[in-house]
């Protein structure tokens, strides 16, 4: 292994990334901490920084083909531009840092004002021009989704043919040029030649060359994989894209199907990834997105807990084992990879609709019906309350596999697509109704029934069986929420200072706001209202002295009253604690001057005198609203009364 500058990387070779390698992946950070390393290297003191190991390959055949296809001359087994021989060289670690380097480097040579040095760089680095056209000196194998984007939009070759498809990747290489933009502009004219030259010579690299020989076989997308635990790990779903590679590029047939299965293989993971990054905002999480898939296409009945939260070991371990098994299905033969690659593509689009509910209103590459209650249940379960019954999202995810119906064209639904949406509103109802039962009334511990839900997951998708939709909504409904005691949601929500201080208040009181016919932000949520006091709590003495009757009770109790659901509203205007009357003229100009108001909020004008009357009463209509709504098991007058106040 030896030590090169920057510059010496790129003497007589082109670089290719090869399928098996994850897109760009470096976010803000890494980007940073590179810019002021590079800050801190001083050229004047001679200073260098070693970057890294980069760890290449020379190309295979198959990779002489596919550059061949860019238009590269190839002489034995070397790419031939204007009468100069070229070695090719697949990236096998470093690749990050490398490509990270010349979207800097791409920025700083646009904003060069010496056009010879500017054309200098441009062909030692970038592209190298003969009879033939522009061959590019660092990319994608041209098969490998990036390959355009990155010529095109990143190394500024405006001619270069467009992307198809932008994925999480290409809105990372994005910000990468972005952010380098705008710190080249910032440095001053002269300096710009000379980080050029930090660069090109004072960065230093030890280059390990894994070239197969007879001598010193290797497998280098193994390599790669292993390289990839340390640093920047690979997520699992990068890792098992290369495991997968790997394994259709072992089997026993022609290398015609290989390529073929290599390219479906890449085609699919270019799906998956442009669905994961669609919201720039809001991207995805790659391996939650795996474990949902997993769950729905490779698990099983017989699994139990430990199964479910090693499922990475069980992927690569049995499902994708290196070593062929006669007790294991081979995934990676033709036709089971063409079946879990297709499920994979459409699994994705709806992961999108499950997580991004209101996105799809204007998205034409969504091609499913759906319901405005079906995205309004989406957005409550992934806004659920402390997360509680997340774990629930991945059951919605084999629902919405099997039922959401597709689009035909303008064809009308018809009434069994109509019937299938309407099942599905009822099963998120009672996946929401299970969410509120155990874990914001009752307050069981937050991975209660995780285990069942993740064994109906692949039987619900994959078998049917009577396991239908009326099968489930039973055990839903039913079988999961049969240990429900009031007697035990009154111990939970007394805690602490009681409703104040329980997790799902803020959740009621918007749902009963619904219940009203109030509206609560959803897709934009740009202002979010907040929870208030009638009665005030105990350190306001001079606002509570204005409710006489309360105040005539035991100091504890007045503390109930304050904390009891029924003394409390949502506002989107701001409310000091005072008196009632105050607090009612309030209401009355805010609706008066058309402020925004709420249904808990105008509800308050109709109570004469804020007592301890009121605010049982107010409690008691919103509790039983509630109940009813979520179709909760009945409560005896008697719990009702210990539930909103319990006064000693």
């Amino acid at each position: 292994m030896n030590i090169v500058a920057f510059a010496e990387v790129f003497k007589g070779k082109i670089f290719r990334i090869p399928d098996y390698q994850r897109g760009y992946s470096w976010t803000q950070k890494e980007l940073s901490e590179l810019w002021y390393d590079l800050y801190n290297t001083h050229q004047q003191r001679n200073a260098f920084h070693f970057t890294g190991i980069l760890t290449f390959s020379a190309f295979s055949r198959a990779d002489l083909e596919n550059v061949r296809k860019e238009g590269f001359v190839i002489r034995e087994d070397k790419l031939l531009i204007d009468k100069e021989y070229y070695q090719g060289y697949n990236i096998v670690d470093g690749q990050q840092r490398l490509t990270t380097l010349l979207i800097l480097l791409a920025e700083l040579v646009a904003a060069l004002e010496d056009e010879q040095l500017s054309a200098d760089l441009t062909n030692t680095y970038f592209k190298k021009n003969d009879k033939t056209g522009n061959k590019y000196v660092f990319g994608y194998h041209i098969d490998v989704p990036s390959h355009n984007y990155l010529i095109r939009e990143i190394f500024n070759e405006r001619d270069y043919e467009r992307e198809e498809t932008e994925t999480l990747y290409t809105h990372n290489l994005t910000i990468a040029k972005n952010y380098f933009a705008e710190q080249v502009k910032k440095l001053p004219v002269m300096e710009r030649s000379l980080w050029v030259e930090k660069i090109t010579k004072h960065l230093l690299f030890s280059i390990l060359d894994l070239t197969e020989n007879k001598d010193r076989p290797l497998d280098v997308s193994m390599v790669f994989e292993t390289l990839n635990f340390r640093g920047k790990q690979l997520s699992s779903l990068e890792r098992l894209k290369n495991r997968v590679l790997y394994i259709v590029s072992k089997q026993l047939t022609t290398p015609a199907t290989i390529q073929r299965s290599r390219k479906k293989v890449n085609q699919a993971w270019l799906e998956v990834y442009k669905w994961l990054g669609r919201n720039p905002m809001q991207a995805m999480d790659d391996d939650a997105f795996l474990k949902a898939f997993w769950l729905l296409y490779f698990s099983n009945t017989s699994m139990v807990s430990n199964d479910f939260k090693s499922y990475q070991k069980q992927l690569f371990t049995v499902d994708f084992q290196l070593e062929d098994s006669y007790n294991s299905t081979n995934h990676a033969e033709a036709d089971a990879l063409d079946k879990w690659l297709k499920s994979m593509r459409k699994a994705v689009v709806m992961w999108y609709f499950i997580n991004n509910p209101y996105a799809v209103n204007t998205d034409e590459d969504f091609h499913y019906h759906f319901t405005k209650p079906i995205q309004d249940a989406l957005y409550r379960l992934n806004n659920f309350p402390r997360g509680y019954g997340k774990y629930m999202l991945n059951l919605v995810l084999a629902i919405l596999m099997r039922d959401l119906p597709e689009k035909e064209g303008d064809t009308p639904l018809e009434n069994q697509d109509l019937q299938r949406l309407s099942a599905i509103e009822r099963l998120l109802f009672a996946i929401e109704r299970h969410n509120v039962m155990c874990f914001l009334l009752q307050g069981n511990n937050s991975n209660l029934n995780q285990e069942d839900t993740f064994r109906d997951i692949n039987f619900y998708y994959q078998r049917g069986r009577a396991y239908t939709n009326e099968y489930l909504i039973n055990v839903l409904m039913e079988q999961r929420v049969e240990h429900f005691r009031w007697k035990e949601v009154i111990n939970h929500i007394h805690k602490g200072q009681r409703f104040r201080t329980w997790a799902g208040l803020d959740y009621f009181l918007k749902t009963i706001e619904e219940i009203k016919g109030g509206v609560v932000d959803k897709e934009m949520r740009k202002v979010d209202p907040k929870v208030y006091l009638v009665y005030p709590e105990d350190n306001y003495y001079k606002e509570r002295s204005y409710y006489v009757e309360i105040n005539k009770i035991l100091k504890v109790n007045r503390d109930r009253y304050s904390y009891s659901i029924g003394n409390m509203f949502l506002a989107y205007n701001r409310y000091e604690p005072t008196s009632f009357d105050r607090i009612q003229e309030k209401v009355h100009n805010a609706i008066r001057h058309k402020y925004r108001t709420t249904k808990t909020e105008e509800g308050l004008l109709v109570y004469n005198i804020w007592n301890k009357e009121a605010i049982e009463e107010r409690g008691r209509e919103m509790m039983e609203q509630f109940i009813q709504y979520w179709e909760l098991p009945p409560i005896q007058d008697t719990e009702m009364r210990r539930l909103l106040i319990f006064e000693v």
